[in-house]
């Protein structure tokens, strides 16, 4: 399935891959010329998704947070909880978000994209499950693949926060 989803980038995009320095190799020089064109719109497009991700759940957007989603996600949860596929992850997400009174919070800490193959966004966030409740801190972490011209998030871990050693 990777070999597929790899041949399904458009061709300017594996071009631009194969043409550049690893991302944390690559120079202003390289950002700068025309060949670094794809690799900046799709640092650009990642943006979005991890935009997406955070503001389709504080909007609790069923529908919106599902087009973010990978087919193949994985979620796991601090209490070792795991939902495999999207179909099991969507179905906690819509209880989830018809649940009244929480709230959550998003602070990046790292984010990181790989041309346009891999990102990894990293968040401290406050799970806050009412009003009047103490509110749990949390690691999230989200790891996207860019598959058919979109960022998807493939994997969703949640552990214990706040972190230590972001950077």
């Amino acid at each position: 399935m990777k070999i597929r989803a790899r041949a399904a980038l458009p061709l300017v995009a594996v071009l631009a891959a194969a043409a550049l320095p690893a991302a944390s190799q690559a120079g202003s020089a390289a950002e700068a010329s025309p060949a670094g064109l794809p690799q900046r719109l799709c640092a650009k497009s990642f943006d979005r998704a991890v935009d997406a991700y955070v503001q389709t759940t504080h909007d609790r957007d069923v529908d919106g947070f599902a087009a973010v989603l990978h087919e193949d996600v994985t979620a796991v949860f601090a209490d070792g909880g795991v939902l495999y596929g999207k179909d099991q992850t969507m179905g906690f997400i819509e209880r989830f978000f018809a649940a009244p009174g929480w709230t959550q919070t998003f602070t990046e800490l790292t984010r990181e994209v790989r041309g346009c193959g891999t990102g990894f966004v990293l968040f401290d966030s406050v799970y806050t499950p009412a009003p009047d409740a103490p509110g749990e801190p949390l690691v999230i972490g989200v790891t996207f693949v860019f598959e058919r011209g979109r960022w998807l998030a493939l994997h969703n871990q949640d552990s214990i926060g706040p972190a230590s050693g972001a950077r």
